[in-house]
């Protein structure tokens, strides 16, 4: 079988190189999963660079989500998962690779009619949002939710789960062209970061403040934003795309006593017990298969197109996501 092996750290077009290994078997309690679709996240792109919180021992099949059937399932295993449509939502396996072997419980069927493009995102971002917007903030109905990566996969689902909830939210894009788009798809405010932002921020919100800020930029759009927290807000970072730090004026986090936090999904897959797991992506599985919960789609590659597949996902501004398929 084929598989995408990551040689070495650095960049994603030369560090990984594709390969032909044994078709693995799944051992007692494990199931063989054949691939279907698999996502390239910029946090797929920072591990091969050897810039992300976890680091795997090299060589390692890079990919930490995707969704495939269920081929075969080892001892221990109700036979009768055989054909299931499962996503795998961990970092532990690498899933740009035609077949891997997973443990029976670490396999959440999914809907098979669901568009499988769609499914195979389940594992990271929508996740990502709903816990975003459910673990730091006990949020009252009208609240305004702001954030500055509103373009993002996580931003767009973050608007459709917070007007679902009763949520407002106000999302901050580089791109004016894309203002639209988001209204249309269901943000209540969409503002255009730059010299203006202070002034399109009080005409948004008026003598309202923000009750919590998602942050996955960093930078100085985060110090204008957190001006606007209520007392007693909070600021949650969870990536750094800008590359800067994030920075909250002294003032504004004494004398409004706001709260800064972190959050990686792969810390809650690591401490949160199974059980909680699996229900947490129940709860979301069926808003994908009926579109409530979707991301834009750019293009999708085989795996023998890889190099062109991680040059597609690494430009900036892209138009959605860039998935491999099978």
């Amino acid at each position: 079988m084929k598989a995408l092996q990551l040689k070495e750290f650095g960049k994603p077009t030369v560090a990984t190189e594709l390969i032909e290994s044994p078709a693995p078997e799944p051992g007692p309690g494990q199931l063989l999963v054949a691939m279907e679709a698999s996502p390239i996240n910029p946090s797929d792109l920072l591990l091969i660079r050897g810039r992300y919180g976890h680091r795997p021992a090299l060589p390692a099949v890079p990919g930490t989500e995707g969704v495939g059937r269920v081929v075969a399932a080892g001892h221990g295993v109700d036979p009768g998962r055989v054909g299931e449509r499962v996503i795998v939502p961990t970092v532990a396996h690498g899933t740009w690779q035609d077949q891997l072997v997973i443990d029976d419980g670490g396999a959440i069927a999914v809907d098979p009619a669901a568009d499988v493009l769609q499914s195979a995102m389940l594992g990271i971002n929508p996740i990502t949002a709903d816990l975003l917007l459910r673990s730091f903030v006990d949020l009252s109905p009208g609240a305004w939710v702001a954030q500055t990566g509103g373009n993002s996969a996580v931003g767009r689902y973050v608007i459709a789960l917070a007007k679902q909830a009763g949520h407002r939210t106000l999302s901050v894009v580089r791109r004016p062209e894309v203002a639209a788009e988001l209204l249309e798809s269901g943000a209540d405010a969409v503002v255009v970061s730059g010299p203006d932002l202070r002034t399109q921020l009080k005409q948004v919100l008026g003598d309202e403040r923000i009750s919590l800020l998602l942050d996955p930029i960093a930078g100085e759009v985060v110090t204008e934003l957190a001006s606007w927290l209520a007392h007693g807000g909070t600021l949650v970072s969870y990536g750094g795309m800008s590359g800067t730090p994030v920075t909250v004026s002294p003032n504004d986090l004494i004398f409004r006593d706001l709260t800064v936090r972190g959050f990686w999904l792969k810390h809650w897959l690591d401490t949160t017990p199974h059980d909680a797991i699996v229900s947490a992506y129940a709860r979301l599985a069926p808003l994908v298969a009926d579109g409530s919960l979707r991301a834009p789609v750019a293009a999708t590659y085989p795996l023998e197109e890889f190099q062109d597949a991680l040059l597609h996902a690494s430009q900036p501004g892209g138009a959605g996501k860039v998935l491999f398929t099978w």
